[in-house]
């Protein structure tokens, strides 16, 4: 559809700035939204398809409004412009707003999902002391989630051994319900402190689940 509100060399210059960034200009549309400019009907929106999120050049004359998501901070910024060179600017950098965005893992997403492995493994424990055995079965389920960590993903080590002897210590105190609960606690921790990305997230939970089917089943070779 045509660009209503951009001249031709404008429009150019948007093409050249998506093109310069790295960025298929197939994977936007244009469209017409609602003006907030009160100066027309219609404002031009540029739309990046996958993720809806866009720019409005709401202009008319000398004045330049826009309108983005995502801000650099918030989730939609708004800022009249005095000249076509500052919106264009802003243009450039919503770009770079637009790419940290669509590349960022949705870490809660896959957290919320692979947490459910670990709730089902402990869905029928009580919240009794764990035992002078279970104990052991802890510490040595927890030694297998540290070389886990350490080997598999190369975490910072004092970042692993800070966490799960918080786990050690647990298991003195509370009994084995809210003891899950801490685990679960500690392993979002880690993730987040370490930004895993969502199948790495996908592959730990598995492992702590398994592991701790087997803590409490009593499987594990005691070290």
């Amino acid at each position: 559809m045509p660009i209503k509100y951009l001249l031709p060399s404008q429009a150019n210059q948007l093409l050249e700035g998506l093109e310069s960034e790295k960025w298929n200009p197939a994977d936007f549309k244009w469209d017409e939204t609602p003006s907030t400019n009160y100066s027309h009907e219609t404002a031009s929106r540029i739309v990046h398809l996958s993720s809806g999120y866009y720019f409005i050049f709401d202009n008319v004359g000398n004045a330049f409004l826009s309108e983005w998501s995502p801000g650099r901070e918030t989730a939609i910024t708004k800022i009249q412009s005095a000249a076509w060179d500052q919106q264009l600017k802003h243009f450039k950098e919503w770009l770079s707003y637009l790419r940290r965005e669509v590349e960022s893992p949705d870490l809660w997403s896959a957290i919320s999902h692979e947490t459910e492995i670990i709730e089902a493994a402990a869905s029928d424990e009580s919240n009794a002391p764990f035992s002078r055995e279970e104990k052991e079965y802890v510490l040595a389920g927890l030694s297998e989630i540290k070389q886990y960590l350490l080997t598999a993903h190369k975490l910072d080590p004092e970042l692993v051994e800070a966490r799960l002897n918080y786990l050690i210590e647990a298991a003195e105190r509370v009994g084995k319900k809210d003891w899950i609960n801490l685990l679960l606690s500690v392993l979002v921790g880690i993730v987040i402190q370490a930004a895993m990305p969502p199948e790495a997230i996908r592959e730990l939970f598995r492992f702590v689940g398994a592991v701790l089917s087997q803590i409490l089943k009593h499987q594990l070779l005691l070290l």
